[in-house]
């Protein structure tokens, strides 16, 4: 199973479900206002713009670049900047703000330099060390809180709620056309 196909796997089985019904809604609420097209010029409402670039890069270390689009291709970035603004209570969105400046002081601590000014083999080590405190997909443990599992499952539904994501996982909204038992040619 290559990484694109395992991330397919985990949107659609465990990512969804963890979020309550309401969440789900409103999340895809928000896709739909922001649509799916790139957002070089887009101006945020609710995260600065050294957070935006952070979340981009972070988005794009998750779901990047391949035979598909990367996250910041189909404007995640702008949908996580949405859902912070107009769906996150205050507490939710302090978390965003808290985890994002947290990032980036763990990177000039370790690195000596922010997030943003990183090379991509130093970014990726620090989102890796992320994802490893991640419990395993299919554990008993319960949907993890927190800065950065919120964040990913937000990158993910971004992503994964545009048609360029929807089409990676085979869901479908309508089935194709009903066949029938006909037998063609009979009874003529």
């Amino acid at each position: 199973m290559d990484r694109r196909t395992a991330i397919r796997t985990l949107a659609t089985a465990s990512i969804l479900p963890a979020l309550a019904p309401e969440r789900v809604s409103a999340l895809l609420q928000a896709r739909q206002l922001i649509g799916s097209g790139t957002a070089s010029d887009f101006l945020p409402a609710a995260l600065t713009r050294r957070e935006l670039e952070i979340v981009g890069i972070v988005a794009d270390i998750i779901l990047p670049r391949s035979d598909t689009p990367s996250a910041t291709d189909v404007a995640v970035p702008a949908f996580v900047d949405l859902v912070t603004s107009e769906w996150m209570d205050d507490v939710e969105a302090e978390e965003i703000h808290s985890g994002l400046s947290a990032l980036d002081l763990v990177a000039t601590d370790r690195f000596g330099a922010g997030f943003v000014e990183l090379g991509a083999e130093q970014q990726f080590a620090l989102i890796r060390a992320l994802d490893e405190q991640l419990p395993e997909p299919g554990s008993d443990d319960a949907a993890p809180d927190g800065f950065y599992p919120t964040l990913k499952r937000l990158v993910l539904v971004g992503y994964f709620t545009t048609e360029t994501g929807a089409s990676q996982t085979g869901y479908r909204i309508m089935p194709g056309a009903f066949g029938g038992c006909v037998v063609s040619g009979v009874g003529r």
